[in-house]
């Protein structure tokens, strides 16, 4: 699954212009009613919201495999990671096969840089903000977790990811793309203050070569 397009909501594009081109380094194009940011091979774009939009989103870019630690000492080096209570600011996951950092951006998104070691996309560079390869998930807050999992894995031909669904959380795609299908108002981790809200999203993307798109709150899946 390959995320090609995701458009979100902000109040303040201005301050999202200079986070995404000053802090992660990426190309931007700021327009009056949105800012286009080129993140790898996904299109990011946040579309202006009104004034009293109330709410973050959560969305994760692929690294090469090879580049957690340079990608931590990277990122840290312009924003302040994010911590669970104890201090824990590295997040491996043993059945995911990956590492992952997380930070906020100029609206308070939870952002993650995410290795996945199951993927063969080692560099030998330097980490930079080429080095950021894609969006790799969107999180799509429901309030029937199973029941949207099952409707996107018939529609977009999916599978659940690398566990059962699951009410609380569940996943679905693969190392390339992923939907990350939280309850409603479960906080986004690590101990980001943020709750999964429902809100308006729209996500263009690919499986086995056949487009899609997810759209709206609630969710049109249409492929």
């Amino acid at each position: 699954m390959n995320i090609t397009r995701l458009e979100l909501l902000s109040a303040d594009l201005g301050a999202e212009r200079d986070f995404y081109a000053d802090v992660l380094d990426l190309p931007v194009t700021l327009t009056p009613s949105a800012l286009e940011v080129k993140a790898g091979a996904t299109d990011l774009v946040f579309k202006q919201a009104r004034s009293d939009f109330d709410g973050v989103y959560h969305f994760a870019f692929n690294i090469p495999e090879n580049q957690f630690q340079a990608s931590k000492e990277w990122i840290s080096s312009r924003v302040s990671l994010l911590r669970t209570r104890n201090g824990q600011e590295e997040f491996p996951s043993e059945s995911w096969n990956s590492d992952s950092v997380y930070f906020k951006d100029a609206a308070g998104n939870v952002l993650e840089f995410i290795a996945r070691h199951n993927l063969k996309n080692a560099v030998d560079n330097d980490f930079g903000s080429e080095q950021i390869l894609n969006v790799s998930e969107i999180g799509l807050p429901s309030e029937d977790v199973v029941g949207l999992a099952n409707e996107l894995c018939t529609k977009l031909d999916l599978s659940v990811f690398m566990q059962e669904p699951n009410e609380n959380f569940t996943p679905v795609g693969d190392d390339n793309g992923l939907f990350i299908l939280p309850v409603k108002n479960r906080i986004w981790i690590p101990n980001s203050g943020a709750p999964a809200k429902l809100l308006p999203v729209s996500v263009r993307g690919n499986t086995n070569g056949r487009q899609w798109k997810v759209r709206g709150v609630p969710y049109e899946i249409n492929r």
